[in-house]
C-alpha cells in the first residue's frame, strides 16, 4: 500500500500527469452523466498511473479488469477498485435498485462486504475549512483569527455551473506541507485575481513542490495579526473533521459490514460511514493531496469519443497502406 501511495505521489509531483487529470475533473463532469463521467475519470486514472510505471517503474507488475471483477486495476500485486466522487462522500457496492417506499428508497440488504482496497478520489472539500497560524512551537495560536477557506479554486470549477463572483473573495496560494499544516506561500486581495490567466499562476505554481500547492477562495476576508496581513510563509493548521481534495486508500475491516442506502439505480455506502472512513484513511498516512486548480483554466471542450477511432479509418484508406 505504501508503494503504491509512493508512485501516486511521484506521479502527481509532473505537471504532464497533474494537469490533465484535473483538467478531467472539470471537462468529464460537465459533458457526460454522471455515471458515465466516474468511469472515464477511473479509465484517466488507470491510464495515467499506467503510463507513468511504464516510464518510470517499469519493472512493477500492472493489470487491469477484463470482466466483471469486483476490482478495477492492480498495482505490484495489489488489486484496488476505483471510486470518484465530487460532492457526495459514497459509492455504489451493488447496481440493484432498493424498494421503493412512501419515503422513499430501502435498500434490500443492510450491509456488504468489500474484498479489494478502494481508491477514492475526492474532487471537493467536505466540511467547515478554518485554518489557524501557527505559533514557532508549531501550536495552533488562539488568539489570531481564522482563515476561512471557501472552496478551492478548482474545485468551484468543477461543482459549480457559475462564474466566481467578481469581488467577492480573497485567493490565497496555499503549500500543504504535511497532515493538516499549511504555509502560506501568496495573496491576492479580492478584485485583483478573478482575470488571472494560466502563465500569470503557473509561475507561482509549477516546478518542484506542484502536487502539494493549491489555490483557495477565502469566505470572509484575509486574516490580520496586529493590524498586518499575515505574510508569505507563516504556517497554519487546520482545525477540524474538515476534508480535502485528494486521493484515499480505503483498506481492511473498515470496509467489512459497511451500512448502506439506496436509490432507484443502486446500493450505496452510507454517506456518514464513508466520511469516516476517509478520515481514517487521512489519520493513518493512506492520503496525497491532488491540486485541482488548473481545473479553472481547463478549456471546456467536449471529450472527442470520436477521435481515435475516426484515425483507425483514415490508416485502413491512407494511400500509402493501399499501394503497399
Amino acid at each position: 500500500m505504501d508503494q503504491f501511495l509512493d508512485y501516486v505521489s511521484r506521479m502527481l509531483e509532473r505537471s504532464d500527469f497533474l494537469l490533465p487529470l484535473a483538467a478531467a475533473q472539470r471537462q468529464f463532469r460537465a459533458d457526460s452523466y454522471q455515471m458515465a463521467s466516474a468511469a472515464q475519470l477511473e479509465d484517466l486514472f488507470h491510464d495515467a498511473l499506467a503510463t507513468y510505471l511504464r516510464e518510470a517503474h517499469p519493472n512493477v507488475d500492472l493489470v487491469r479488469r477484463q470482466g466483471k471483477e469486483l476490482w478495477d486495476y492492480g498495482v505490484g500485486g495489489t488489486k484496488f477498485s476505483h471510486k470518484e466522487s465530487a460532492k457526495n462522500p459514497t459509492f455504489a457496492v451493488w447496481w440493484t435498485a432498493g424498494t421503493k417506499t412512501d419515503k422513499g428508497y430501502v435498500p434490500l440488504k443492510e450491509t456488504s462486504d468489500y474484498e479489494y482496497p478502494v481508491v477514492f478520489v475526492l474532487a471537493s472539500p467536505i466540511g467547515d475549512l478554518s485554518l489557524r497560524p501557527l505559533d514557532s512551537d508549531g501550536n495552533v495560536s488562539s488568539t489570531s483569527s481564522p482563515m476561512r477557506l471557501y472552496k478551492s479554486l478548482g474545485a468551484h470549477a468543477i461543482t459549480s455551473s457559475t462564474p466566481v463572483p467578481d469581488g467577492r473573495y480573497d485567493l490565497v496560494l496555499l503549500d500543504n506541507l504535511e497532515g493538516r499544516r499549511f504555509e502560506l506561500q501568496r495573496t491576492w486581495t479580492r478584485g485583483t485575481w478573478e482575470n488571472l490567466n494560466f502563465a500569470e499562476t503557473w509561475i507561482h505554481l509549477g516546478g518542484e513542490g506542484i502536487s502539494t500547492r493549491d489555490l483557495w477562495m477565502v469566505r470572509h476576508g484575509l486574516p490580520h495579526s496586529d493590524g498586518e496581513l499575515f505574510g508569505p510563509d507563516s504556517t497554519w493548521g487546520l482545525e477540524g473533521n474538515s476534508l480535502l481534495p485528494g486521493i484515499y486508500v480505503l483498506e481492511g475491516a473498515q470496509l467489512q459490514q459497511m451500512p448502506l442506502t439506496a436509490n432507484n439505480r443502486a446500493h450505496l455506502v452510507r454517506p456518514d460511514y464513508v466520511l469516516q472512513m476517509l478520515r481514517k484513511a487521512e489519520e493513518s498516512g493512506r492520503y496525497r493531496p491532488m491540486p485541482t486548480w488548473y481545473a479553472f483554466f481547463a478549456d471546456m471542450t467536449p471529450p472527442n469519443l470520436y477521435a481515435q477511432q475516426r484515425v483507425q479509418y483514415e490508416r485502413l484508406f491512407a494511400p500509402r497502406v493501399l499501394m503497399d
